[in-house]
């Protein structure tokens, strides 16, 4: 939960949407770029609990809502997003850390 506190929106993949091939919706996952493949990981897993949870249970009313997006991985990456300070360094991918200056990565 406090890992969740720290990564804010700023952590959040966004999405592209697009028509699928049978006319549905589908939401291509745009990473952001020093995001570590551990961290999407994560994020993959709470979104996949997120979305089951979403499901009635048997006997129950149905849950009032927007209807979870289910979301693709694709290669892309905005480059653009703010990384979040403070978090643990294998939230970050290291090619992106690496490719920071000594003064930025002090401050993460």
């Amino acid at each position: 939960n406090d890992l969740m506190q720290l990564i804010g929106s700023q952590g959040v993949s966004s999405d592209e949407s697009d028509m699928g091939l049978e006319g549905q919706t589908v939401y291509q996952m745009i990473s952001p770029a020093w995001h570590s493949e551990e961290l999407a990981n994560l994020m993959c897993s709470i979104d996949s609990m997120i979305i089951s949870n979403h499901c009635p249970r048997v006997r129950h009313r149905s849950i009032h809502g927007q209807e979870p997006r289910q979301h693709i991985p694709s290669d892309f990456v905005n480059e653009d997003v703010v990384a979040p300070p403070g978090l643990p360094l294998n939230c970050y991918k290291e090619c992106w850390l690496m490719s920071l200056l000594p003064s930025e990565r002090r401050k993460l």
